[in-house]
């Protein structure tokens, strides 16, 4: 994820050091596994794309809340609701962006093969600085404009590289999936705003999964038949989903980020695609095209191309 800001004198951008842990980066690769079987688990889900999307976050709730009261002991705030309100603001929008984000997200998974809809989800941080680059006045070397094109051409080669021609299904399935980065850009932004006024990971996650929930429900209960989980497979699933992919991975990959140099974050971006991509293939039988395969690549290098390139400089002032 490129980060926001730049320094006004135009100079580069000077790296953030962050206090290294050597189990972070085996922690990192562990969680971007565990993250890629999410879009397993929504395939088989028997319940509805929104509806697995509110299991995933309302039965992650109560690991999430064991966690908290654990290191609570240990913090200068250890109440149940934050006393900086402005803290807790930021979890709760980190949760409604990561809602936004899931509703998208698995509404574009039931549309296209699991790879396509994670490669399309995993193109955050082109949007995020392109939207810089209109709105903020940042300017980028020119390699970011050749990883943004390189990154454009593949998305187009995931959708048009398909056994079967382009029809009106795949529009929705690219602005969905562009849709899912741009959520969860929201996500990661308002989660690190949250952190940075000194909320613990736990309770970034607590309460981002208590608004996600609040809003996942009755989008389901207004839009889904199939809300309630109808037996036990159904119900394995869902927890799956949510044990598996929420509380260890998306956990396990906040931790790790926050011991990391930012620059590991590209490799959840490498490794996500390529194993859910490996992992579809047998259990779904969701082989793709070979100009899909070169495609996939193309939008991944482009993501690592744009992200060496990163924002150098801010537009001056007039």
């Amino acid at each position: 994820m490129p980060d926001s800001g730049v320094p006004k004198s135009g100079r580069s951008i000077e790296t953030t050091h962050r206090p290294v842990d050597h189990w972070a980066l085996p922690v990192l690769i562990f969680a971007a596994g565990l993250i890629s079987f999410s879009g397993i688990f929504v395939k088989l889900s028997e319940v509805g794309p929104t509806s697995t999307g509110f299991y995933r976050m309302a039965l992650a709730l109560p690991f999430f809340l064991l966690w908290m009261q654990r290191d609570a002991s240990s913090r200068s705030d250890p109440g149940f609701i934050p006393r900086d309100r402005r803290a807790m603001l930021f979890a709760m929008l980190a949760g409604l962006a990561l809602a936004a984000d899931l509703i998208a997200w698995h509404w574009c998974l039931r549309m296209t093969t699991v790879a396509t809809a994670t490669l399309l989800g995993n193109t955050t941080p082109i949007w995020v600085a392109l939207g810089g680059f209109l709105f903020l006045g940042e300017r980028f070397r020119p390699l970011f404009l050749i990883g943004l094109a390189l990154a454009m051409l593949g998305t187009w080669g995931l959708i048009a590289g398909g056994s079967k021609p382009v029809d009106i299904k795949d529009a929705y399935v690219l602005g969905l999936g562009l849709f899912t980065g741009l959520a969860y850009a929201g996500y990661f932004r308002f989660g690190t705003a949250a952190r940075q006024r000194g909320l613990s990971t736990a309770q970034v996650m607590f309460w981002g999964a208590v608004s996600a929930s609040i809003v996942l429900l009755p989008v389901a209960l207004a839009t889904e038949d199939a809300v309630l989980p109808q037996n036990l497979h159904a119900w394995a699933v869902v927890l799956g989903l949510a044990f598996l992919s929420q509380v260890l991975g998306q956990s396990s990959i906040n931790w790790a980020m926050g011991h990391l140099p930012a620059a590991f974050s590209s490799l959840t971006l490498l490794m996500n695609p390529m194993f859910a991509a490996i992992c579809a293939w047998p259990i779904l039988g969701e082989a793709l095209t070979p100009l899909q395969m070169l495609a996939g690549i193309a939008v991944v290098g482009g993501i690592l191309l744009a992200r060496r390139a990163h924002t150098v400089t801010r537009r001056p002032s007039t």
